[in-house]
Order: structure tokens, then sequence, then C-alpha cells
């Protein structure tokens, strides 16, 4: 009794996986979305409070890390931005000008433009308080937005960083509040930003700018970051560990309070992370426990350190949890129903190709118009109606080359049945015979019914190049009877070449063109050479003469002719057109000629040259059909 019951499970089983094959793919993909969303929000649910909680605190210690990263970020851009502007300063002409005189007061006109510069300058970055040039002497020149910080030194030259100035050639240097060579400005601190003034020509020494920059810019780099916390204090200290900017921030109005860490407990800080470019750790502080973050800020060698109240991240994190699971829930049911959507985008276009392949069943090569971009579908859509393209062309094709046989073929039975050669030929007979050349007469009515046996070949395409070498010896000695004395033919023939296929009345349409447009028109007598020998894998027929010659615009001319459209393009560019289409494209032909000395055409055909073998099969190797010049012909 159990193991019947163990059989009606598995046959409804296997209905049940029946029944889902049978769906559609819209609803199947629609189903497969609902159980994989199921089973997500239940293994979440379960997991998700856990997990959260075990990486929160990394996280939001990271996102500490990356937040002083974003400042620091902001501080190097607008460093970048401040050098930039100070390169414009220290190239401008006039300021080259002047100071080469060694005076900045040398030319007034100069400077007061130059100070109109720089004045508009700071109006552009507010965040620039002054700007000050020093020339070799004991002149300088500043331009100030408001009250000026006074230079306190009698020369440029004994501040103290004057000499890194000059080690660093012409690169700037960071100083706080200019490091004693200006006076203090009771409203905050302010960065001097110091580099040489350089002859753009020659490099030499002109004198020192300095732009002092004002401490809102750094605050400017992170208020909108300190506003999303109580009792939240960033700091700036320089290579010396000295703050530059020891501003605290509370939630409320922003208003400053009592450092949360002093320079012992930074140094302390930064000491436990020797070697190291960034860090946090968890310290209570007045009764309060702070995630204290710092990150080096590696070009000026400067830390960033930020001290947050831990409770005011935990709560965020907590309550991003919860935003997260309800976002989660709510995108499972948007998902779902988008499943609804994505399945039409698939399901449509396929059903528009498979309608499309159903109507090439019945010979309609038509395009699919399907409204997709450059995905998969769009990408399927493509590479189908490329398909259908390259059968349109194939066919179109196919056609064309059925013509351009056809057009062959009736050259060639054109030149066989020329009522001047046969007309020519009789009269000769005719004349041999009143001659009592009986034995002439027979050889040449021999030639002539051998020459027109192997022509015709019984209707035959492909024959032996035996064969064709026998009409080429057939015409000529028809030929020879005719012109006695008028040339002389040599043959050297590799008889292991002779049962090679080839197209019927390739060789002889190339003799007669050496004989009548090549010897004939020279005018004296000459001589044909005819050489068939094997090479690697071909075989190399060689017809030559020495008789007239042509020139390269002549070679070009034939050979760019197309089939039919000159009497002279049937010897030479029709027997390659017959070649190539015949061979695919595996014969080569290459024709030599100079003026006044003969010419050479050399035929290189593939020794796989079968008969038919030498075009496409009408099946590829997966039993598709493929039309060929056969298979249009039997049409």
């Amino acid at each position: 009794m159990e193991w019947h019951k163990q059989i009606g499970v598995f046959k409804f089983i296997i209905k049940i996986k029946r029944q889902i094959k049978d769906l559609k793919i819209s609803l199947r993909i629609a189903l497969f979305y609902f159980i994989v969303m199921i089973i997500s929000l239940f293994i979440s649910s379960l997991l998700y409070r856990q997990i959260y909680m075990n990486i929160a605190h990394q996280k939001v210690n990271e996102a500490s890390v990356q937040t002083l990263y974003s400042i620091k970020s902001n501080v190097d851009l607008f460093f970048d931005n401040v050098n930039n502007y100070s390169k414009m300063i220290l190239s401008d002409h006039d300021l080259q000008t002047i100071l080469r005189t060694g005076n900045i007061y040398s030319d007034l006109n100069a400077q007061s433009r130059v100070g109109g510069y720089i004045y508009s300058m700071i109006q552009t970055i507010q965040s620039i308080s002054s700007v000050y040039i020093f020339d070799n002497t004991e002149h300088y020149y500043f331009v100030s937005d408001q009250n000026p910080i006074q230079f306190t030194l009698k020369n440029v030259k004994k501040a103290k960083w004057y000499k890194e100035v000059l080690d660093k050639k012409g690169a700037y240097i960071l100083s706080i509040n200019g490091d004693g060579a200006f006076e203090i400005d009771p409203n905050g601190n302010y960065i001097s930003m110091i580099r040489l003034i350089r002859d753009i020509d020659n490099t030499n020494n002109l004198g020192v700018l300095v732009i002092n920059i004002t401490d809102k810019a750094f605050k400017e780099c992170y208020a909108n970051i300190v506003d999303n916390y109580n009792n939240t204090s960033i700091t700036f200290w320089d290579k010396n560990r000295q703050c530059i900017i020891p501003v605290n921030h509370t939630k409320e109005g922003n208003q400053p309070v009592e450092p949360i860490l002093d320079e012992v407990e930074i140094k302390n800080l930064l000491s436990k992370f020797d070697g190291s470019d960034h860090g946090y750790i968890t310290k209570k502080l007045n009764n309060t426990e702070y995630l204290i973050s710092f990150v080096l800020e590696e070009r000026h060698n400067w830390a960033i350190i930020s001290a947050i109240p831990f409770a005011e991240v935990s709560y965020e994190s907590e309550k991003m949890g919860f935003v997260g699971f309800i976002t989660i829930f709510l995108n499972s049911i948007i998902l779902f129903m988008g499943t609804i959507v994505i399945s039409r985008w698939i399901t449509v276009p396929i059903r528009k190709l498979l309608k499309s392949m159903n109507a090439v069943k019945c010979g309609e090569f038509k395009e699919v118009n399907i409204n997709e971009g450059n995905n998969e579908i769009g990408q399927l859509r493509d590479g189908y109606n490329m398909m259908i393209r390259e059968i349109q062309k194939l066919i179109k094709r196919v056609i064309a080359e059925q013509k351009t046989i056809r057009k062959a073929e009736l050259n060639v039975l054109q030149a066989q049945i020329k009522p001047h050669f046969l007309y020519n030929t009789l009269d000769s007979i005719n004349s041999l015979a009143l001659s009592g050349r009986i034995n002439e007469v027979c050889d040449l009515v021999d030639a002539l019914g051998g020459y027109y046996r192997h022509s015709v070949s019984k209707g035959r395409e492909v024959i032996t190049l035996g064969e064709e070498l026998d009409i080429v010896k057939n015409y000529l000695k028809i030929q020879k009877i005719r012109y006695e004395d008028m040339f002389e033919v040599n043959y050297n023939v590799d008889e292991s070449c002779l049962d090679t296929k080839i197209l019927k009345l390739v060789l002889q349409p190339l003799v007669e063109n050496s004989l009548y447009h090549g010897i004939r028109a020279k005018g004296i007598p000459g001589s044909i050479n005819i050489d068939i020998k094997k090479e690697a894998q071909q075989v190399c027929i060689c017809i030559e003469d020495d008789g007239v010659g042509m020139s390269e615009h002549e070679i070009q001319k034939i050979l760019d002719s197309k089939v039919g459209s000159a009497e002279s393009s049937f010897g030479l560019r029709g027997t390659i057109e017959r070649l190539k289409i015949y061979c695919n494209n595996e014969a080569a032909f290459q024709l030599y000629s100079e003026k006044g000395k003969g010419t050479k055409i050399v035929i290189l055909l593939p020794l796989a040259i079968e008969g038919e073998t030498c075009n496409k099969s009408e099946q590829d190797n997966g039993g598709n059909y493929v039309p060929t010049l056969e298979s249009f012909n039997s049409r």
C-alpha cells in the first residue's frame, strides 16, 4: 500500500513538471519570481536582523572613514583649483614683464593691470583672502578683498619657509598663518600657499607668490556633513600635528563647543596607527562614547580627524536597517508585478521573431521589425535580419552568376560556330582539294572534326586538361595549315597533369588571343609556348607569345571590362570570370605583357578541381538548404 502511495506521488510530481514546462514563458517567469520572492523574503526576515547587527558597527566605522575621504577629496580639489589659479597668476605676461626688471613698481600701468586681474580672481574664489607678490628685492605688492593681513618681515628672504620654497623649484608649500611672516588674524587661522615665480622663458627666479586662504574654505568642505550629527568635531592637523582648524560643531545652530580632543590625545591616537593612512577607534570621552576616525592627507601630510558620538551613528544605522527591511518588502511586491512587464519585453519580440521564421518556411524572406535597442533581443533581431539580408544577397548573387555563366557559355558557343572561322577553314579545305593536296585535306578535316568534337564534349561543362589540350592542338593545327610559317608552337606538358579537370574552352580563347592579337598583329613570324606543370598543390598553365604585347593601360582596360563588353574580353576577362565563379575564387590569374616583346598568361588551378565539387553543395553540414548554381539552374 505504501508503495502505491509513492508511485502516486511520483506521478503527481511528473505531471506538475510537465504542466510547468507547457506554461507560457511569461507565466513561468512570473511563477519563478513569485517563488523566489517568497523564499527570499522568508530567509531575509530570519537572517536580516542578526546579520545587520553584526555588520552595522563595521559599516558605521567604514562610513566614517569614507566620509573623511570625501572631505579629503574636497580639500585636494580645492587646493588643485587654487594651484591652477596661482599658475595663471605667475604666468601673466604683465607680471612676468615687470618682475624681469627686478622691481615690481617699475611699470605702474602693468602693475595696475596685474592688480585688476588678481582682484577679479579673488572675487571668483571668495575663500582667497589676499595675494602677495614679492620681487627679488625688498619690494612686494598685494591685493586683498577686505582688511589685508600685514606682512611683518622686512625681506621675504628672512621668512622661515623661504629656503624650502627655493628647494621646491616652483612647486608650492603650505604654511599656517604664514609661519610668522604675516600677522595673526583674530577671526581665525588661514593657510598660505607659497611658491616661486619663475621666468617662463628661462626658469630664472623672479620672485615669490603667496596666496592666503581663509579657514572658511575648509569648513565648507564638511559643513553639510557635521549638520547631520550633534556634538561632532572635525579638525585638520598639519605635518607638525598643529591644529589648523580647531572648530567643533553642534547640531543646533552649528555653534562652537569645547574641543573634544586636545593636542596630546591627537598625537596618542596617531601613534597607535603609525604607518597607516586611515583608522578608527571607539573611545569614551566625558562619559560619552565617541567614534573617532582619521585619514591622512598624503599630499601635504595632514591628518583629518572626526569625533562623532556613537549613539548618533548607531541610531542612524538602526533607523536605516528598519527602512531597508521595509524597502526590501515593498520592492519584492513591485518586483513581482514587474515580472509581468519584463516577461512581455521578452516574449513579445520572440513571438514576432517566430512569426517571421514561420514565414521563411513558406519562402518569404522578410526582415523582422522589433523595436529594441542593442540588447540581447536587439542583437538577435540584428543577427536574424542580417541572415535574411545575406540570403537575399546570395539569391541575387547566384542569379547574377547564372546570368554571367550563361552569357559566357553563349560567348563560348558563338566562338565555336564563328562563321568566319568555319568559312575560312572550309575555304582552305576547298583550296587544298583543288590543288590535289589530299593528305593535307584529310589532316585539316580530321583537325576540324576533333576540334568540334572536343568542344561539344557531349554537353559536358568540365573536361580533362588532356581533352582541353587536344582542342588547342586541333585549333592550332587548322591555323598552321592556313598561315603556314606565321607561327611555331612549343609544348612543355607534365603528363601527370592531363587528368586534372578543367572548364571547357579555357585555353583555346587564350591561344587565339596570342595568335590574332599578338603574333599576327606584329606582322612577323613568332612563337607560342604552352607550359603545363605542377607547383605545390596547384596546376600551373602558362601561355606565352612573342607578339606585339600590351601596355599597362591596355592590360588594365581588359581586366576592368565586363564580360561581353568587348570582343577581346571573351578571351581574357571572360575566362577569368568563368574560372572564378566555377572554382569559388580559388583559381589565380596572372597577366604579364610588355609592348613589343609579347604577352604571358599564367593560370593557377587547385588540384582538387573536380567538376561540380568546385561549387558549394546544396546543403551545408547541418542539412540546411543553401541555394547554389545547380539548384537555381534546375529551377
